[in-house]
C-alpha cells in the first residue's frame, strides 16, 4: 500500500502540476501572474503537505483551466480523456479520467470551482486505482488568486 500511496501522489502531482483543457471549453480569467494553492488528503496514505505555486499567465492563455488540467497535448499523450461539467455562470464543473500504466495507477479527478476573473475555489475529488484493482479515493481543496502582472 506504502507504493501504490507513492504512486498516487505520483498521479495527484502529474494531474495538479499539468495545466488547459480542450479549445472551446475555456473559462476566461484575468491574465498575469497567479498563486495556487493545493491541499490533498489520501485515503490510508500519509498526508501530504499544502503545495503552492505561482504561474505566469499570458493573455492567449488566461483560462481557469490553464491553472488546473493537462494541456490537449498532455491529455492525449497519457491516453486521459478530459470532459467537461455543466456550463454555469461562475462554476466550473469537468472530470479528468486517465488509465493506469506501468508507473502510475489510472486516476479519475472531479472538480467542481466557483472563480471571478481574479480567483477560485473549489473541491477536487480523486480517485486513483492501480492494475491489481486496490483503489484509493482522496479530496483536493483547491484555491487560487491573481497576485499582479507577470515578472519582467
Amino acid at each position: 500500500m506504502k507504493l501504490f500511496g507513492l504512486s498516487a501522489f505520483a498521479v495527484v502531482s502529474l494531474v495538479s502540476s499539468l495545466v488547459a483543457a480542450p479549445v472551446g471549453a475555456q473559462t476566461a480569467i484575468q491574465a498575469g501572474e497567479w498563486e495556487t494553492t493545493e491541499k490533498t488528503t489520501m485515503e490510508g496514505v500519509q498526508p501530504m503537505p499544502p503545495s503552492s505555486k505561482k504561474v505566469c499567465l499570458k493573455a492567449d492563455e488566461a483560462q481557469l483551466e490553464r491553472l488546473l488540467f493537462p494541456t490537449p497535448d498532455e491529455i492525449k499523450q497519457h491516453g486521459c480523456k478530459y470532459e467537461p461539467g455543466a456550463k454555469k455562470a461562475g462554476m466550473l464543473a469537468a472530470t479528468l479520467t486517465c488509465p493506469p500504466n506501468d508507473q502510475v495507477p489510472g486516476v479519475t479527478a472531479r472538480a467542481e470551482i466557483t472563480y471571478t476573473q481574479t480567483s477560485y475555489q473549489g473541491v477536487g475529488q480523486l480517485e486513483a486505482a492501480d492494475k491489481s484493482g486496490t483503489t484509493v479515493k482522496g479530496k483536493s481543496e483547491l484555491s487560487g488568486k491573481r497576485i499582479g502582472d507577470c515578472p519582467k
